[in-house]
């Protein structure tokens, strides 16, 4: 008898939702091997066809939006303007990437004619393009039910790509995943393509991640998660015969620095603004301000007053299940009890995965006796650092890497030194402002340094398309046996570059 289980919804700990058959290995592998098979379909798709399917998925997921928000509410408790907004969030990044492959942006054809006098020795003609890397595999995130979830941006910028996915749904919204697939089959179905370039695993088995990691037909891995369990995909991808790149989006502490020059002006106003960021969506935000660094000064000291008075009265939504309330309540009962740490407590919500809202204020000095302070805790918590102005480079430079970090500064302050290693650190630097909302836009970058992800690549924007290709240069062919990007006549019209020369005009 085949296995099952339910979601439940985290504002009262209840079951809700159909009944979910869990997969066992062997569909697992079947789903793999299937879009393997078909492949090419997508690979060989030309950009109008590609643009095409791409928008077919788009409408497709937003004529069910009254759907899938109301089921993504059940199962995240998360508000209904939230949800509606992230599947209008979800179905505007795939008319991106549609944008983008119509003109032939993913291919990125460069030409460099035969030259018998180039030196130091003659050139042969050598022509470049994109081409996908194969099936990849996605791990849906349990925090963002459908903009990084079974159509989210790894899957958008997969299939742009050119590649099939199989997605491991998570488990907190098995339902919601269940709706977007139905979308996303129909749109593949509408298109006259094989429903097998798209496929969902269901189930809470832990083995289900390594069997996806470990077949030799996936040939990608993206993944938005814990630490834990993006380090596991890394090791299991390593050990393959042949290892693959896993794209992991690991999480972050997204340090925010206020310079006294900035809380002088305005230190009530930040400390409210900076708390509403750090609780937005109960603390369940990779970009969430997981440190903060103010002044040991009196500007710190009304800061964190500030903090004191406004957290008392706030109190957050449900987490997002039992296991992230549990780890939660659990990481931040531990660091209460810790000798050196002012703890700043919110109203607590007892219903279902509730959880109280918890602020920790420590001296720079006294962050060395606290091992697990600077390590992310998923919720609604963010620890306040006091330190010296002038040791506020010296905080930086011990920090790991972080997908952002933001510095609060007067308009002439010199903080150049600050900022320079600042970017050393995390892939979005932001002045004045704050590290929460993402824009989907061509010049996003989503990653950072070591450990907060596992490559220098983006999961949002259109840059994400370039996980999922890989170069191949065509030596002195034929004209015809050369693809359509790369043959003299340029038949989709798309831009090129020529011996250096960008545009479209045929060679």
């Amino acid at each position: 008898m085949s296995k099952t289980f339910t979601a439940q919804n985290p504002a009262t700990a209840q079951a809700v939702g159909q009944e979910i058959i869990e997969w066992d290995q062997a569909q697992v592998l079947n789903a793999i091997k299937a879009a393997d098979a078909v492949k090419a379909q997508l690979a060989q798709s030309d950009p109008s066809k590609r643009a095409a399917l791409l928008n077919a998925i788009a409408d497709s997921i937003e004529a069910q939006k009254e759907n899938l928000a109301q089921m993504a509410h059940q199962e995240t408790a998360l508000p209904m303007p939230r949800v509606t907004g992230e599947v209008m969030r979800t179905v505007i990044q795939i008319r991106a990437f549609a944008t983008l492959v119509k003109k032939g942006g993913h291919l990125l054809p460069i030409i460099d004619l035969a030259d018998p006098d180039f030196q130091p020795v003659a050139r042969p003609d050598l022509r470049k393009t994109q081409q996908p890397l194969g099936v990849v595999a996605v791990f849906a995130a349990s925090n963002f039910p459908l903009a990084f979830s079974v159509a989210g941006g790894d899957t958008a910028s997969a299939l742009a790509a050119g590649c099939p996915v199989v997605v491991k749904a998570h488990p907190s919204h098995p339902n919601t995943s269940q709706l977007v697939y139905e979308a996303v089959i129909s749109a593949i179905q509408s298109q006259g393509l094989s429903k097998d370039l798209f496929a969902i695993v269901q189930g809470i088995n832990p083995q289900i991640t390594h069997w996806l990691a470990q077949a030799p037909e996936i040939t990608a891995i993206g993944f938005t998660g814990s630490g834990l369990v993006g380090k596991l995909l890394i090791k299991l991808s390593q050990e393959r015969a042949v290892p693959i790149p896993v794209y992991a989006e690991m999480g972050s502490l997204n340090p925010v620095f206020f310079t006294p020059t900035a809380l002088s002006e305005k230190a009530d106003e930040l400390a409210k603004a900076a708390m509403d960021s750090a609780l937005l969506g109960s603390g369940q935000f990779c970009t969430k301000p997981g440190i903060i660094i103010v002044p040991a000064d009196s500007n710190g000291d009304k800061f964190i007053a500030q903090v004191e008075e406004y957290v008392a009265a706030q109190k957050v939504g449900p987490l997002l299940n039992k296991g992230i309330a549990s780890r939660f309540s659990d990481s931040t009962g531990k660091l209460a009890k810790s000798a050196g740490l002012k703890v700043i407590s919110g109203v607590n919500n007892a219903d279902g995965f509730g959880v109280t809202p918890t602020i920790f204020v420590v001296d720079w000095a006294d962050v060395k006796n606290h091992d697990d302070l600077l390590e992310e805790h998923f919720g609604p918590t963010s620890v306040i650092i006091r330190a010296p102005f002038d040791q506020f480079l010296t905080v930086a430079k011990a920090m790991a890497g972080q997908l952002t970090a933001a510095l609060h500064a007067g308009a002439t302050e010199n903080v150049s030194e600050l900022v320079n290693q600042l970017t050393q650190l995390a892939g979005r630097v932001i002045w004045n402002g704050f590290p929460t909302a993402v824009s989907v836009t061509a010049a996003q970058n989503h990653g950072g340094q070591w450990p907060a992800s596992s490559t220098h690549t983006t999961s949002v924007g259109l840059d994400a398309i370039y996980r999922f290709v890989r170069p191949v240069v065509y030596q002195n062919f034929p004209d015809n046996q050369l693809p359509a990007q790369l043959q003299n006549a340029n038949p989709y019209g798309i831009e090129r570059v020529v011996n250096g020369e960008r545009g479209v005009k045929a060679i």
